[in-house]
């Protein structure tokens, strides 16, 4: 049998969901030619109907790699990780990425939107937070297909601003988490626990960054002045957890924020406090 003939087979046999017979005519075209783009398509199409998702995933992405500008395997890849819940996110994340950034090679922006829309929400219903907020992120303008599609994805201070909420409860659920786990631990102390715990995540936070993207990107006068306020405040208390000796340049910053506060004379009392008591001259060490 020719490859030609088992592609036929392999297609009719995918059409009527004989999964193993598909496989098998499949399989029959690749020792023809191993090379063979709809031969690799139909074998993935056929473990994924046989429920062999691993074998799927791997005939999927072998297509992918023959030719990478088709959009065939790759939905063949979103439509099996999306049918895996939520054992695959992050995968079906980097699928639908890729597929609009296809799309928009194609100049087609509303398939393109689409397969951001399915990858964010696939992630908000079956994914971790975290998960979740990296698959928002494929709204940002950092994303790869927001130039082409700005108009169509939500303005970047929204998505920021629901970025940002995910991870200030992500942590806070850490912080008390790991504060509860080690205070009991010999010759600690609830303080010195405190301390260390906040310290090892703010400097895994993406917080401040975050902050400042918002502040940049708002166009709401009273949203930026509440997002200032949570900037300073979480480099104030990043720089009260960290080790003597890398202050100096958390200070600074801090220092700045809080200046810039006052010179507008936004009333916020702890940028008063700093720039009323720190530039009094007290020592780098003391915070």
């Amino acid at each position: 049998m020719s490859a030609k003939s088992a592609l036929k087979a392999a297609k009719i046999a995918i059409d009527a969901k004989k999964w193993d017979d598909a496989k098998e005519q499949a399989n029959t075209a690749l020792e023809k030619d191993s090379s063979n783009y709809f031969a690799k398509l139909f074998l993935g199409r056929a473990n994924d109907g046989l429920g062999r998702s691993d074998e799927a995933a791997q005939a999927y992405n072998d297509a992918t790699k023959l030719k990478p500008e088709d959009t065939q395997a790759w939905l063949g890849l979103r439509g099996l990780y999306e049918g895996l819940g939520s054992s695959k996110v992050e995968q079906n994340t980097q699928v639908g990425l890729k597929l609009a950034e296809l799309y928009m090679d194609l100049d087609d922006a509303h398939r393109s939107q689409s397969a951001i829309d399915k990858l964010v929400d696939h992630a908000r219903k079956h994914g971790t937070q975290t998960q979740y907020a990296n698959a928002l992120a494929t709204q940002l303008p950092s994303s790869p297909v927001y130039s082409y599609l700005q108009g169509r994805l939500p303005v970047p201070s929204a998505t920021y601003t629901r970025i940002a909420e995910i991870h200030e409860t992500e942590e806070e659920q850490a912080i008390k988490r790991l504060i509860d786990e080690r205070r009991l631990r010999l010759g600690a102390t609830l303080d010195t626990t405190t301390s260390s715990v906040k310290n090892e995540v703010y400097a895994q936070s993406p917080l401040e960054e975050i902050y400042e993207e918002i502040i940049n990107w708002t166009s709401d006068d009273e949203q930026r002045r509440e997002y200032e306020e949570k900037l300073l405040e979480r480099a104030y208390e990043t720089l009260l957890v960290l080790p003597t000796g890398e202050k100096a340049a958390k200070r600074d910053k801090v220092m700045k924020l809080a200046h810039d506060m006052v010179i507008i004379r936004h009333p916020f009392s702890l940028a008063w406090h700093i720039e009323l008591e720190w530039r009094s001259g007290l020592d780098v060490e003391a915070y």
